[in-house]
């Protein structure tokens, strides 16, 4: 996740979208004062790699001192990876929210359940996608409460992750930020070069359709055949 002052916008970060690859370019480009969580040490190798600015102004400000009650996962942090919109506008103040240019990406749920099980699993031997699917992880790519309040989205763009050139275009040019000539390609590694209709039939289609059924209404994907 990042706040930038300098360039007056809020990186809300979502679940299996190239939200790793879109922070790096983006801290890339952060002042001082600006926001940047946290992510794993080998995505902040790449970040490092690809010129970009690591973890700063994201901890409470007696971190180092006192014992306290942060908000978010980890001891002494205020600002953290996957933060609800919602947080992170109760921490920046209405003003800022309204000022800034907000905006993440979301993605076919279909394709996000088999990114997230070859995530989790990232050798053989795994467990089955129709098992995996069955399960309560299935849902852990569900970002519809990361961007919205009441089921409604409180953010000003969301980015469609198949439609990842022309969006990402748009959020540069509204926020004043060079193209890129190339991106770094984050977590790329973890999954087999197959489709998801290949992987995906019958009730585990069916069930990823309930599971993020408020998801597939707003953005209007369609189920694979």
């Amino acid at each position: 996740m990042i706040i930038s002052h300098e360039h007056r916008f809020i990186f809300v970060r979502t679940r299996k979208t190239a939200s790793t690859t879109m922070e790096i370019l983006l801290s890339k480009h952060v002042g001082t004062g600006d926001v940047v969580t946290a992510v794993c040490a080998r995505d902040e190798q790449l970040r490092r790699e690809h010129g970009g600015i690591g973890p700063q102004n994201h901890l409470l400000p007696n971190a180092g001192g006192e014992r306290v009650t942060p908000p978010g996962p980890g001891p002494g942090i205020r600002y953290y990876n996957h933060m609800p919109a919602a947080q992170i506008r109760d921490l920046v103040g209405d003003r800022i929210w309204r000022s800034y240019f907000t905006f993440c990406f979301d993605r076919n749920p279909w394709e996000k359940v088999v990114s997230l099980y070859y995530h989790r699993h990232r050798v053989p031997p795994r467990p089955g996608l129709a098992a995996f699917v069955r399960g309560t992880a299935a849902a852990d790519a569900y970002n519809w409460p990361l961007y919205t309040v009441d089921d409604r989205p409180i953010v000003d763009f969301v980015g469609r992750y198949e439609e990842m050139d022309a969006c990402l275009l748009k959020v540069l040019r509204q926020i004043g930020l060079p193209e890129p000539q190339q991106l770094p390609r984050a977590k790329t590694q973890f999954r087999p070069q197959r489709d998801v209709e290949e992987r995906l039939h019958g009730s585990a289609v069916a069930r990823i359709s309930e599971l993020y059924a408020a998801e597939i209404a707003y953005h209007g994907y369609e189920p694979p055949s």
